[in-house]
């Protein structure tokens, strides 16, 4: 019996180091911080909080959000503003956004990306956004139609981009990674203000594209649909195009049912190009007034002016962020390090130089793989 009870002893007191809370806040006296925003860095830091202020006790609690600004000397001083309006201890880790105001973007990035990711109780997962045409206080105040927050909205938005492809979802690691790392630039989706029925309601749409740590200049939707389908990122959104069926022309509405790209840099002595494949597997969704049946010379022919215009569209857009903006945001230097790293040792230090110059040549193949549940298009009776 007593061998019995020894044996039991450490049991209990494994079980006894292992029970309990190290460390635990009550909720009763915590705000949250739904999202954060930085809308001047200079003279003072200007923090744009939304926070979910709770009312209530136990099961009995609520959020409301509540916008919060702050102004300090420093990032880590209008942060520990927060508590002086608020009277409560506030709370990091559950928030999800950050959006940063064009003048900051502009003036450059390395000082936000660096307290966000020192700061102990912020997230390098938060997406993060560039107002436009708009402050980072005036969208936290705005009404989101179908969210009780800004932030939930947002977060929404991130979760349908596949389906939409106008702008690109990015965290706070990749893009820090991007600013930090040879051979690439960074970009950041952008957010802006749409009048809708009276309210001010924010749309996630576009991208703002940087050199360094510096914001240069835009990408719109369609801009930002080709950057998406360059970088790989599977799509299943809609476009309309206008297409030439017979002798009349349509305007006729696709989905993408699958994309790949292939970039390749191609070095030949002290000559250096890069080749661009892009395969588009796409399904035709509305004929609208069209009466041309899809026959197979038809779907022949379709499949040609789609591949056409959209390497005329590569083409433009590539000369936009070649010798417009001079960034390489689709990261060239970065392949050419992996795949050729002396070609590019040889070329590092004068990368800027060489990028807006660099030949491209675009190959684009279109394929029609859909029409629907029929291939006829409807016929009235006479």
């Amino acid at each position: 019996m007593k061998r019995a009870a020894l044996r039991m002893v450490p049991l209990v007191i494994l079980v006894l180091t292992l029970v309990g809370c190290w460390d635990y806040r009550e909720i009763e006296v915590l705000d949250f911080v739904l999202g954060g925003g930085i809308e001047s860095v200079e003279p003072d830091v200007i923090l744009v909080t939304e926070m979910a202020k709770s009312t209530g006790t136990q099961q009995e609690t609520e959020f409301q959000p509540v916008v919060l600004t702050t102004q300090a000397p420093s990032f880590a001083g209008a942060t520990r503003s927060l508590y002086t309006p608020t009277e409560m201890e506030v709370f990091w880790p559950h928030a999800e956004v950050f959006l940063v105001s064009e003048e900051v973007a502009r003036q450059g990035m390395l000082e936000v990306t660096e307290f966000v990711l020192r700061a102990p109780e912020m997230r390098s997962t938060m997406y993060m956004f560039v107002t436009k045409e708009c402050k980072v206080e005036e969208v936290f105040k705005s009404k989101p139609p179908l969210f009780d927050s800004v932030s939930q909205h947002l977060m929404g938005s991130v979760r349908l981009a596949n389906m939409t492809t106008v702008y690109i979802p990015t965290q706070v690691w990749k893009f820090s990674g991007d600013m930090a790392a040879e051979g690439v630039s960074s970009t950041l989706p952008t957010v802006q203000l749409v009048n809708e029925a009276g309210d001010m309601v924010p749309v996630v749409k576009g991208t703002a594209v940087f050199k360094k740590d510096k914001m240069v200049g835009w990408l719109d939707a369609e801009e930002t649909r080709l950057f998406s389908l360059l970088s790989g990122a599977t799509q299943h959104s809609f476009f309309v195009m206008q297409t030439r069926l017979g002798e009349m022309v349509y305007p006729i509405s696709y989905q993408f049912r699958g994309n790949q790209v292939q970039i390749k840099p191609v070095v030949d002595g002290e000559r250096l190009s890069m080749e661009v494949s892009l395969y588009l597997q796409l399904g035709v969704v509305e004929l609208g007034k069209a009466t041309t049946a899809l026959s197979d010379s038809v779907i022949r022919s379709m499949e040609e002016q789609l591949s056409h215009a959209f390497a005329r569209r590569i083409d433009d857009f590539f000369s936009l962020i070649q010798k417009e903006y001079n960034t390489d945001i689709l990261g060239f230097g970065q392949m050419l390090m992996r795949k050729h790293p002396d070609a590019w040792r040889s070329r590092s230090d004068n990368w800027d130089t060489i990028f807006p110059t660099l030949p491209v040549e675009t190959k684009v193949k279109c394929r029609i793989v859909l029409t629907g549940l029929r291939r006829d298009p409807m016929k009235v009776r006479d």
